[in-house]
Formats: structure tokens, sequence, C-alpha cells
């Protein structure tokens, strides 16, 4: 076994070595609006879902230079967010609207994707992403002066026909591709949903 003290090494290093043993990672690709309007896209892949009550955890870091991120200003602002969920005819636009660019560039505009309203929040939710889930802003938690622990209620659910399971009432994984991220070991790495496995209870030791 290798073993690495987290507690002595610099923060980049423990970001390069965790981040390569917690995988796959989910992608929250969230849209926010800001105060003009403007429609902000960018992944995050510190994210994870809360079941009970139906919330999502995502950790927001800050720009090179310490100033708020878009989707973090914009969030405190205004108070809803919309998180999609990427397969793999998307992504390249997803790898590319993570680019920092100034904050009145819309990264939806940038890369040419269609959008259509929601039903509960100001943000639009992105045509061709097989999930969104509408989402309020339910509180922050400061881990430290560059991380933010942000909690959202998710509100409202969108799914594409296509990975939906009508019997069930539920998005079935076999019917989609979602990416995810892996270890940037020589750049950003992604991974997809490979092969699935079904255990029965009666299988149970």
């Amino acid at each position: 076994m290798i073993t690495r003290d987290l507690t002595s090494l610099p923060k980049r290093d423990v970001y390069r070595i965790l981040s390569s043993l917690v995988i796959p990672r989910p992608i929250a690709w969230i849209t926010t609006v800001d105060a003009a309007g403007r429609v902000n896209l960018a992944p995050f892949s510190s994210f994870m879902g809360i079941f009970g009550p139906p919330m999502l955890a995502v950790t927001l870091g800050r720009r090179r230079d310490g100033s708020l991120k878009d989707t973090h200003r914009n969030l405190r602002e205004r108070g809803e967010a919309v998180v999609h969920l990427a397969d793999l005819p998307l992504l390249e636009a997803l790898h590319a609207s993570a680019a920092e660019v100034e904050p009145e560039v819309s990264e939806v505009a940038r890369l040419g994707l269609a959008t259509e309203a929601s039903r509960l929040v100001a943000p639009p939710r992105l045509n061709d992403a097989p999930v969104a889930l509408e989402c309020g802003l339910n509180r922050e938690l400061e881990l430290s002066p560059a991380s933010t622990l942000v909690l959202l209620d998710v509100l409202a659910t969108h799914a594409a026909e296509r990975i939906w399971n009508a019997e069930h009432d539920c998005a079935e994984a076999s019917r989609w591709t979602p990416v995810s991220r892996l270890a940037s070991v020589a750049g950003p790495n992604y991974g997809a949903l490979g092969q699935i496995f079904r255990l029965r209870a009666s299988e149970l030791p």
C-alpha cells in the first residue's frame, strides 16, 4: 500500500492525491443568472446528491484572484440554479464551459447551447441535457477562505424521455451515458458509466 499523510502536504498535492482516489465523481453542470439576466454555465465535480430531504451539495472554489466565481455570486444574489447531468454527446461542451471568462460573457451563448425556461426558477435549463434539477439555495458553509460548501434544495426534476423507465417512474442508468470526472494526471480526464451489474437481494450472503 502507498500511504500519504495529507496533514503534512501542500494543498495542491492533497487535491491531486484525493481527487485521484475518490472516483468517479459526478459533475454538476450549473446554470445561474446574474442581476442583469445573463446566463452563466459552469461545471463542478465536487458534488453529490442528498436524498432525504431532496438536496444537492456542491463545493465552490474561487477565481485565481480570490474573487467569487460567477456561479457563486449569482447564487448569493438570486438564490436559484439549475443543476444538469451531462452525457457523452455533451462532454466537449461541458469541458469547454470550464474556461474562466469575464462575468459578462455567457458560456451558454459562447458555446451555442439551446435553452428553455425552467418551471420554478429563473435560470433556464439546457435543452440537450438528459437531466436538469431546478434548485433553490438552502445555505452555505465556508470550509476555507477558498472553498464554500453550498446546499441546494431540489424543487423540480426533468429527465429526457429516452432515459425514463415509465413502469418504475424513474430514470434507468442503462439508457444513457452520464459522464464523470476522474484524476487530472495529464490534464482533465473523464469517464462514462460503463458495465452495469445487478445483484438480487436473495444473492446476499
